[in-house]
């Protein structure tokens, strides 16, 4: 089981414990790359994907030697051990590479949750068809993508799904403002220094609209991986900057909890705009990267959209705010009209559950494990 950054690495043990509780007969012994989690799961850790992690090139190139020792390393303990199956999760720079030797070695490959290719670097499905036995994918088009050029592929549900089922919280009642209080907004910047440090100013920006239209108070959203002293400073540089102040609190809790408190929220693209669709909660999106990436990536880029919700609903119902279209008038005009009128928040709750409803309920960790379960029996005999 290989995964390099955190949020891989908790899909791969809930993956893991349902594999466990659905083959107690089967003897199977994990290993691979992963972090705690994993490692309560059973798996015997070759790496920690703490210390894996990139933010972008130059940090990629920093954790060369490690990306290279820890290939290795996976390589000489498959030998070993005579490994039958991998599991390969997300990070696919890594992943892409090691299918291939992993392929000739005559282990079965299967990927859960795999790279994006229907947005972009779509050339990378050559390599996927020839390493890989089986793509068990999160997003229902993706099996139909797969299918059409020669890939087996299943769609096993999404492991967004799967949590907030679990927690039973997809069923949360929306906020609604009460006459006479102010709205509430939730800002998500995301996840990680670099792309916070980017976006938080431009939601900042929007909230200050927002402030001058409609009474309103604001959340940020602290990831895990942020701290909250990070956020601190650059809200201080802000407000430096711009001579102003908002009513605004530093919010250490999970996305599933805290979307269902709150009226609207901005949200970097990713994983949140999911939670947010599946929770119905009225968002705009917002995604931004450095312009020399952004020009150098474009014109790998298939996709006209970067929301999920309108992926997955096959049309626009989150308005995206990307690049120079990104700014703070921009952005905070859509939120006011959302809190304004209470119909467009009711008309883009009920297309946000329409998109929901496309995904399933299906649990993801459940189905895949299936169809692990089938791999293991065959491999066993």
């Amino acid at each position: 089981m290989v995964t390099g950054e955190t949020s891989g690495e908790q899909h791969a043990a809930g993956l893991i414990d349902e594999v466990n509780r659905q083959c107690p007969e089967l003897k199977v012994e994990w290993f691979g790359s992963g972090g705690e989690r994993m490692s309560e799961a059973g798996v015997n850790l070759l790496a920690d994907v703490s210390r894996l992690a990139a933010i972008g090139p130059w940090d990629a190139l920093s954790l060369l030697s490690d990306y290279v020792k820890l290939y290795r390393r996976i390589l000489k303990e498959t030998r070993i051990r005579g490994t039958t199956v991998a599991i390969l999760v997300d990070f696919p720079e890594f992943n892409l590479k090691l299918a291939r030797r992993l392929k000739k070695m005559g282990v079965f490959v299967c990927y859960f949750i795999g790279p994006q290719i229907w947005a972009w670097r779509s050339s990378r499905v050559r390599q996927i068809s020839r390493w890989v036995d089986l793509m068990l994918v999160v997003l229902p088009f993706e099996q139909d993508f797969y299918e059409r050029r020669q890939v087996s592929a299943r769609y096993v549900g999404n492991p967004s799904v799967s949590r907030l089922n679990r927690a039973q919280s997809r069923e949360a009642v929306p906020r609604r403002a009460q006459t006479g209080q102010p709205f509430l907004v939730a800002l998500f910047p995301g996840s990680r220094t670099q792309e916070v440090q980017r976006i938080l100013p431009v939601q900042l920006d929007a909230a200050l609209h927002i402030s001058g239209h409609c009474p309103v108070r604001f959340w940020v959203a602290q990831a895990p991986g942020v701290s909250g002293q990070q956020l601190l400073g650059i809200y201080d540089s802000w407000r430096n900057r711009t001579n102003s102040s908002l009513p605004l609190e530093i919010r250490e809790e999970g996305s599933s909890s805290l979307l269902p408190q709150v009226d609207c929220a901005i949200i970097k693209s990713g994983t949140s705009t999911l939670e947010a669709t599946l929770l119905q909660i009225p968002f705009a999106m917002v995604y931004l990267m450095p312009w020399p990436i952004w020009f150098l990536l474009r014109p790998f880029v298939r996709t006209q959209s970067y929301c999920l919700a309108n992926l997955i609903a096959g049309k626009t119902i989150v308005p995206e705010f990307v690049q120079r279209h990104a700014t703070g008038a921009n952005i905070g005009a859509c939120i006011v009209q959302l809190l304004v009128d209470e119909k467009k928040r009711e008309t883009m709750r009920e297309q946000l559950k329409e998109a929901a409803d496309r995904l399933g309920r299906k649990d993801a960790y459940r189905e895949a494990a299936k169809c692990l379960r089938e791999c293991f029996l065959e491999k066993q005999g």
